[in-house]
């Protein structure tokens, strides 16, 4: 398991000397949403190079319709192809899907359509990010994980007491689809010491 936290242009100023040390070897950086690529995304980017840290990067989606999550990859893969020389990054492309607005539409094709533009372009590690209740058959449901290739990887944002590494609460999810690929757990929004959302990446 990898100690990740995941992080965007609301923090700034981040003291990645300090994140190091924790041995937090890994974070999620907002890539963007719609067509603004996040204020803070290439200087992320940059120190987390600069501090040799492992990267991904997630997108806000606001799709409601698969012709839309389409151009939302398209949007993302010009955004790898700027910045990172088309490269995937090594923790993943993420669609985080928690806008209310893709509930006009069916939430699970909007991810099918992502994942498969994405893979279109050569990007072989894209996955959903979203609550668990949007993911559980005992939640809303609103992603179909059963729906999805098996090949998916999910990170699901499922919250308890806990905001240290060590205390973190059970995933969940992981329990309901043990057949699936639950890769990260967001655990809490408030990561003691930072106050960053933090996660357990699972490398199994």
């Amino acid at each position: 398991m990898m100690k990740v936290i995941d992080i965007s242009a609301w923090q700034e100023n981040v003291d990645w000397q300090a994140v190091k040390d924790a041995g937090i070897e890994g974070v999620i950086l907002k890539l963007g949403e719609h067509s603004n690529l996040d204020e803070m995304f290439v200087d992320h980017v940059n120190k987390a190079v600069e501090y040799g840290i492992k990267f991904g990067v997630y997108y806000f989606a606001h799709a409601c319709t698969y012709d839309e999550a389409v151009d939302e990859a398209d949007q993302v893969a010009a955004w790898l192809e700027e910045y990172l020389r088309g490269e995937t990054p090594e923790l993943g492309i993420w669609y985080d899907a928690e806008s209310k607005r893709m509930l006009n539409g069916d939430v699970t094709e909007c991810c099918r359509a992502f994942i498969n533009r994405l893979t279109d372009y050569g990007h072989q590690y894209n996955g959903v990010y979203s609550s668990w209740s949007w993911f559980s058959a005992e939640g809303s449901h609103y992603i179909r994980i059963e729906d999805l290739p098996d090949y998916t990887p999910y990170w699901v944002a499922n919250y308890g007491n806990g905001n240290t590494f060590e205390a973190a609460s059970r995933d969940y999810l992981k329990e309901e689809y043990p057949n699936n690929i639950i890769r990260m757990h967001q655990f809490t929004d408030n990561l003691a010491g930072f106050g960053f959302d933090a996660n357990i990446y699972y490398d199994d």
